[in-house]
């Protein structure tokens, strides 16, 4: 693995230098020339798993000057930056990180909420403050998470990412009738659980073709983003009873058909999932947050360039939050002054720069992690969103915010969020038994981990179910 890695970045750096010097004249069309910058030899090696953070820094970082491949990028004082992309399901890119932190190949990566806090605790990451980077503006929650026990920062993210629930109008209408208005259905999905079950009642009742959820996945992270304690404590993973209930609320509404679908299609990123975004779908509610909107949503319920989309958002019955990501160096990548210069620049504009975190926040309706930047959005009257019919979405991003909490965040958060849910569908799709289940959990959990994890006193499963003591 190492010499896999180590090869393919030496060949790759050898590539982009002999790019880097050509420095090729160009005429503007005043006819100055200009050249590009001269390399100054320096390859930043950057992991990450998807390219959300590389298009934020090539449209919005300052400092950027152009896209050498879809692998490279050339920035303003000569350094190139190398992207290792390594998709993050199934822990493979932790896995790849991993062993390139081992073999010093990585000098800056990214990192979720999901496995935070394992890399807080990593020997490999800096401090923030040994980069300049001043976090007093951003969202304590996000400070927090990466604060390790020595009380050092090792973490910085540009993102803030609270829960909503979207609402398909045109469903909302078919159902409740035309006159029903933003006020009534925010009563309905964000005035509390009972509540809106009954909304969910009334459009089963009314019309069988529409649904609540799209599928059984939706609003796992409602329940996931509330735990009474952490799962992992340094030994043992104790899964929480939230999650729990979670299997109890989805099995209820499978059961009175209050979901569009439970096969494979209609989990998260599956096409039946993707089709029930559409503008003439049938389900009513959308669990999504600011990032969701840009990468999901829009893909899969398409509007011509200033039209508006059928879907409406409200703050919905429980507070949570989605993920979000933070840069953070490695010890290796800070030993060079010209690297280390270069990657304090990029965290301190790309996660503290009040005017870049304005302008991604704008350009790409993103909840970008600066209070004060964000409270100003949120009473902005201008700061209209066309595609959710010209709402004002930081308003309600700006106070769902308020009750995240990582606190609760530990190691193996993404083994449990995807092990427990793959192990519970068959009790959604055909009934299998919750025993069953819980036993094909323990045991990817085992293979994927090597630890075996538990569950309270407080549950029972049985053949037939799940019941939860008080």
């Amino acid at each position: 693995m190492k010499k896999t890695i180590s090869g393919v970045l030496l060949a790759l750096t050898a590539v982009f230098a002999l790019v880097a010097c050509k420095k090729k004249t160009k005429t503007t069309e005043g006819g100055e020339k200009s050249t590009d910058p001269v390399s100054n030899g320096k390859v930043v090696n950057f992991y990450c798993w998807n390219n959300e953070f590389q298009s934020r820094l090539r449209k919005y970082y300052p400092n950027y000057y152009k896209n050498l491949s879809a692998q490279a990028d050339l920035l303003k004082d000569g350094t190139t930056i190398m992207w290792t992309m390594v998709a993050n399901q199934g822990g493979s890119y932790q896995t790849a990180l991993d062993a390139a932190l081992e073999s010093n190949s990585v000098d800056m990566f990214c990192f979720e909420a999901d496995y935070a806090t394992k890399y807080v605790k990593s020997k490999y990451v800096v401090d923030m403050s040994t980069l300049g980077v001043d976090q007093s503006a951003q969202y304590k929650y996000t400070v927090d998470v990466v604060t390790n026990a020595e009380g050092k920062k090792v973490g910085s993210s540009w993102q803030g990412c609270p829960g909503c629930i979207c609402y398909n109008e045109n469903v909302a209408k078919a159902v409740f009738g035309d006159s029903v208005t933003y006020a009534d259905m925010d009563a309905k999905l964000s005035t509390d659980k009972a509540t809106f079950d009954t909304c969910a009642a009334a459009l089963e009742a009314k019309d069988a073709k529409y649904a609540m959820l799209i599928g059984p996945a939706c609003w796992y992270r409602t329940y996931s983003n509330n735990l009474k304690a952490k799962m992992f404590d340094g030994t043992n993973v104790v899964v929480d009873d939230n999650l729990f209930q979670y299997v109890i609320d989805t099995k209820d509404y499978e059961q009175k058909g209050y979901i569009l679908g439970v096969d494979d299609g209609f989990g998260l990123w599956g096409g039946d999932w993707g089709k029930g975004m559409k503008a003439d779908a049938n389900a009513l509610c959308c669990f999504a947050c600011p990032w969701f909107t840009d990468f999901s949503l829009k893909g899969y319920c398409e509007v011509a360039e200033g039209q508006s989309s059928p879907w409406r958002v409200v703050k919905g019955f429980k507070s949570w939050f989605w993920g979000g990501t933070w840069l953070t160096a490695t010890t290796e990548g800070i030993k060079d002054d010209v690297k280390k210069a270069t990657i304090s620049d990029i965290i301190k504009q790309m996660t503290t720069n009040k005017d870049v975190l304005l302008a991604l926040s704008k350009g790409e309706l993103d909840f970008t992690n600066n209070q004060e930047a964000m409270e100003a959005l949120a009473k902005d009257t201008t700061a209209t969103n066309t595609y959710f019919g010209g709402q004002n979405t930081y308003a309600i991003y700006a106070e769902s915010v308020k009750k995240a909490d990582l606190s609760k965040a530990s190691d193996y958060d993404q083994q449990v969020a995807e092990l427990f849910q793959a192990a519970f569908l068959p009790y959604f799709q055909t009934g299998d038994s919750p025993v069953d289940c819980w036993d094909q959990f323990v045991e990817n959990f085992k293979t994927a981990t090597k630890i075996t994890p538990t569950y309270s006193s407080k549950i029972t499963l049985s053949a037939t179910g799940i019941d939860i003591a008080a």
